[in-house]
C-alpha cells in the first residue's frame, strides 16, 4: 500500500506500531531518532512519516521542520503523549505550527493508528 517511515526511540513502541502497519499492508522503514530519519528520507521517497515528538538528539519538532524543508509534500503524522517539560497541548500546538498533518495522542490502540493512517493517506 504505502511506504511509511516510522520514527520512534522506544523500541517496543516502534515494533508494535510497525507490526500493526505491516499487517495493514504497508511497507515500513524504521528510525530510532530524527537524524536517522532524515538520512532515510533522503534515500527513499516515503508516502508518510510517523514520528514521535520526544526523542533524544533531534526531536520530532525539529525533524518536522527539516522534513517540510526537504520534502514539502510528504504527509506527516505525529504521535505524542506530551513530555517531561512540555504539556500535551503545547506539544500538539508545536506540531501543528510546523506542519503535522495529523496528531495521534498516546496511548492509542493499534486499530486507531491504522485507521488514522488510512484516512491521512486517502487525502489528496
Amino acid at each position: 500500500m504505502a511506504r511509511i517511515l516510522l520514527v520512534e526511540d522506544v523500541a517496543d513502541v516502534r515494533e508494535t506500531v510497525r507490526l500493526s502497519l505491516e499487517r495493514a499492508g504497508h511497507d515500513v522503514a524504521e528510525a530510532e531518532n530524527g537524524q536517522a530519519a532524515l538520512t532515510l528520507s533522503e534515500a527513499t521517497d516515503f508516502d508518510l512519516v510517523i514520528t514521535d515528538i520526544w526523542m533524544p538528539g533531534m526531536d520530532g519538532v525539529t525533524l518536522l521542520k527539516r522534513l517540510r524543508e526537504r520534502r514539502p509534500g510528504v504527509k506527516i503524522l505525529v504521535m505524542s503523549g506530551g513530555g517531561p517539560k512540555v504539556p500535551l497541548e503545547v506539544a500538539a500546538s508545536m506540531a501543528e505550527t510546523w506542519g503535522a498533518d495529523k496528531i495521534v495522542y498516546k496511548p492509542f490502540r493499534s486499530e486507531t493508528l491504522v485507521n488514522e493512517v488510512g484516512q491521512l493517506l486517502a487525502r489528496a
